[in-house]
């Protein structure tokens, strides 16, 4: 790569992140290697580390396989690992409860450890996304802690978390997960889940979909202060306001947002006021809602509102990093979505380091970035147990 030509262009931000070449082989050591099961009291015991611990976590994720099977693996190539029957037992010892709060800690740790120049472009931007993830289950269907949902992946069972996304327009990373017990409504989550984020970054925008836009959750954001943008379900004063302002065919010249006040009985607050706008998505009207005072067009909605779409492909992304389980244990579960929540937030946060250095220089070669990537999944794996 030109480095003359790239140091021109910004001094301060190519001394970060383009001065020293190695800089990248650090990233997966501060993001995984943070010995984050030393916060477990379970995984500290008298023959084995929480890092050897870690160790076969890290290798199940990686590989997509069993905790026995790479248990067994990684033994017969010497290494000092405890039995899957150890690492199962360690699992059960923690709680739900315990392992949610854990969990969030973990992820506040990995974002203090994310290179300085990335987590303040997360933290500027101060964007969050907030949907449902969906773990299938094949075991008992009479487990508390499942909840039924439509068929996917040939079950209709799932654990289902609320997960919280930071975004800036270089990328993504997880930063609170919690378990939806599923005879839970959607509020307590929700508030919850705010807390978490507090801890990790101060919130200025939120983007859901209609699921989340009830009353008090949008009662909730407008008190802490926190913009939000959404879809809303065709309610009878929506469908109103839609008849009365967008009942002409050429509707779309006309897109503006219009203020409107939401009622909800069965909530202790009863109303809200927010802006609405209509959106055409394949030839059908959808509703976007956004907080008052917020001033924003609604182009700028329609391309802020599809960014929420690629959460879908994360979580995707997410499973391939997952260990291949049968367990029923919830709190065991929530370990293995964890460790993958990791390694997908590592390999994100280098995507993001890698456009940061296309961004300072458009004579930036393709090839670099290749290198780059493949040197990056090598030293990923440069642990391995085939390695």
């Amino acid at each position: 790569m030109n480095r003359n030509n790239v140091k021109k262009l910004n001094k301060r931000s190519n001394h970060v992140l383009i001065r020293n070449d190695t800089r990248f082989k650090n990233i997966h050591e501060r993001l995984v290697k943070l010995n984050i099961l030393n916060g477990l009291p379970a995984f500290i015991t008298k023959k084995y580390t929480s890092e050897e611990y870690f160790n076969v976590f890290e290798q199940a994720s990686l590989y997509n396989v069993s905790i026995k099977q790479m248990c067994i693996i990684g033994r017969e190539h010497g290494k000092r690992w405890p039995s899957p029957e150890q690492v199962m037992k360690c699992c059960r010892k923690n709680t739900s409860a315990q392992m949610t709060n854990f969990i969030n800690f973990a992820l506040l740790q990995q974002f203090n450890a994310i290179p300085k120049p990335l987590r303040q472009q997360l933290k500027k931007s101060g964007i969050i996304f907030i949907d449902f993830h969906q773990d299938p289950y094949y075991g008992n269907k009479e487990n508390p802690d499942v909840k039924r949902s439509k068929t996917k992946k040939s079950t209709t069972h799932f654990y289902e978390y609320l997960t919280a996304s930071a975004y800036c327009p270089k990328g993504r990373v997880t930063i609170a997960i919690i378990h939806r017990n599923p005879d839970e409504g959607i509020f307590d989550p929700v508030k919850c889940i705010l807390e978490f984020i507090e801890r990790v970054l101060s919130p200025k925008i939120m983007v859901f979909d209609g699921e989340f836009s009830t009353v008090a959750i949008l009662s909730l954001l407008n008190h802490k202060k926190i913009k939000f943008l959404a879809r809303k379900s065709r309610t009878g004063r929506i469908k109103t306001h839609i008849a009365s302002h967008y009942s002409m065919p050429d509707w779309k010249s006309f897109r503006k947002w219009h203020p409107i006040q939401l009622k909800s009985w069965r909530s202790h607050i009863k109303t809200v006021y927010v802006d609405v706008c209509p959106q055409d998505v394949k030839g059908e009207i959808k509703t976007l809602i956004k907080s008052q005072g917020w001033v924003i067009t609604p182009q700028y909605a329609d391309k802020l509102y599809a960014k929420r779409f690629n959460i879908e492909s994360g979580y995707r992304d997410k499973h391939k990093f997952q260990i291949f389980t049968c367990t029923k244990i919830l709190s065991t579960r929530l370990v293995f979505i964890l460790l993958a929540t990791l390694l997908w937030n590592c390999w994100q946060i280098f995507l993001m380091w890698v456009k940061n250095l296309k961004s300072y220089s458009k004579f930036l070669p393709r090839t670099f970035a290749i290198r780059l990537s493949a040197t990056w999944t090598i030293h990923t794996l440069r642990t391995s147990i085939y390695s």
